[in-house]
């Protein structure tokens, strides 16, 4: 991603649904999920491709290579989030956020193809890395209730600004990556989806289940990590085990 270029990851969005951007309780079920999944972003911190960013010497083709691909995914979020506010027909708030989401994720494929010169995604390749976190999360879409779908896309918002502010304080004048962090580095995309997650379970608490619910949000920072770590020729880590 170029500057200027706003990944859907900002969930910049003036929509109801989408609007509260404070910080949701530390106890809230949101909250918790990210908590629980900290030892995992641990290890997205410490992968090669952010620390080359933070430093700056993040080789000029991983970056490439890691960016083409994450089109590809978000090709495949517009996907899930069509997937899941079909399924949702009954469940108008749901739905209606799911849109909103889809629209914002085709916004930034559409900016990205056009900045690389490229016509279409279908031609993009997806790494085993990548691939991986596209089938969980198409794995999710078809057999979780949909809410679980959001708790998937949870860590695509939740975990980049985490790791920009993480290395913001290591980043120096003249760095290549500047971009990277100062686009990153803010958290009110993640906490609309935080704040949406625990408004939806509080109105409807019997399909939250707990272990479920990790099991979908670690897989998912896990998938983010193992993207990161692909990209510079890092061993894949091994998914969590499904709890079920």
């Amino acid at each position: 991603m170029k500057a200027g270029q706003h990944s859907p990851r900002k969930n910049q969005l003036q929509h109801p649904l989408v609007s509260d951007t404070n910080p949701p309780a530390k106890d809230s079920i949101a909250w918790k999920l990210w908590l629980n999944a900290a030892d995992i972003a641990q290890e997205a911190l410490q992968s090669d491709f952010i620390q080359g960013i933070k430093a700056g010497d993040l080789c000029p083709d991983q970056y490439g290579h890691y960016t083409i691909q994450d089109v590809a995914y978000c090709q495949q979020a517009i996907a899930e989030y069509q997937a899941a506010e079909d399924r949702a027909a009954n469940e108008p708030v749901l739905a209606a956020f799911a849109e909103a989401r889809r629209k914002s994720y085709a916004s930034y494929a559409a900016a990205v193809l056009k900045s690389w010169h490229l016509t279409n995604i279908g031609s993009l390749s997806p790494g085993p890395a990548a691939q991986a976190y596209i089938d969980f999360e198409h794995q999710t879409a078809e057999s979780l209730d949909p809410i679980y779908l959001i708790i998937a896309m949870l860590p695509c918002d939740q975990l980049w600004p985490w790791l920009a502010n993480e290395i913001a304080d290591g980043n120096r004048d003249g760095n290549v990556y500047d971009f990277w962090i100062t686009e990153n580095n803010g958290w009110h995309g993640a906490y609309r989806l935080d704040n949406f997650i625990n408004s939806w379970f509080a109105k409807h608490p019997e399909q939250y289940r707990e272990a479920t619910a990790n099991w979908v949000m670690q897989s998912c920072v896990m998938g983010e990590t193992n993207f990161f770590r692909s990209a510079c020729g890092q061993a894949l880590l091994p998914l969590p085990r499904d709890p079920r």
